[in-house]
């Protein structure tokens, strides 16, 4: 069965005194392929911690997450690829994706090297509809990654992580920290790809506007739990 299924998901930690606290109990929910659902709430109700056990990052404590029929945690390490491939992540702090040494070109080249097949000229072609389609200077393809603004090396996040044409994306705060202008563009990207290539998505964030313009779903988490959930109409 395909979409991403999150299912009874538990998830405990201790504090410094050693004392163990919940984060998430009883998570519930499905993304179908192409389905944009978004995840809001205040910071500390465990949105994060159920964004890094959908990406394998993190196992639960109990509960799973089953990707297209395949349990995330039990993937051997030569299915990697194909779950990477299949999955691509995007976090508030880029640093964890980009390599600031890197120009523009060869971080979004990385990733089309060990997640596709691609030829280097089709590599090539994919960048230059990229970089214009997230509305980046071409100029900037041949600038170091470190001299970007916070805004453009969030998209370039985005970039990176559509490069590679995924069937589901996880949207961890992207946009956290940054201004109105950015956060449009960043919007708009995402309703104008997710339009175009129907990618299913799980979308966190503390932007409502946000989540309800863009998603099929929002579900408002408290206290590690989903508290309601509005569709819509």
């Amino acid at each position: 069965m395909d979409g991403i299924q999150i299912e009874r998901l538990n998830k405990k930690y201790s504090d410094h005194k050693g004392v163990m606290f919940s984060v998430l109990s009883d998570i519930n929910f499905k993304i179908s392929p192409g389905e944009f659902i978004s995840v809001t709430g205040d910071s500390g109700t465990g949105k994060s911690t159920l964004a890094r056990i959908v990406l394998g990052i993190e196992e639960p404590d109990s509960g799973k997450v089953v990707l297209d029929g395949r349990s995330v945690p039990e993937l051997k390490p030569s299915e990697y690829r194909q779950f990477r491939s299949k999955i691509q992540a995007v976090f508030q702090d880029t640093r964890g994706t980009l390599n600031p040494k890197l120009s523009v070109y060869h971080n979004v080249e990385e990733a089309l090297v060990n997640l596709t097949d691609l030829s280097r000229s089709e590599r090539q072609k994919r960048i230059f509809e990229l970089i214009s389609l997230v509305g980046m200077n071409e100029k900037l393809l041949k600038v170091p990654t470190k001299q970007l603004s916070g805004g453009e090396q969030q998209r370039l996040s985005l970039l990176r992580a559509l490069s590679v044409h995924p069937k589901y994306l996880v949207l961890d705060e992207v946009l956290s920290g940054l201004d109105l202008i950015s956060q449009s563009s960043v919007l708009d990207l995402l309703e104008a790809y997710h339009k175009e290539h129907q990618f299913g998505c799980l979308f966190i964030t503390h932007h409502k506007t946000g989540a309800y313009r863009l998603s099929d779903k929002v579900l408002v988490m408290k206290n590690g739990k989903i508290a309601r959930e509005g569709v819509k109409q």
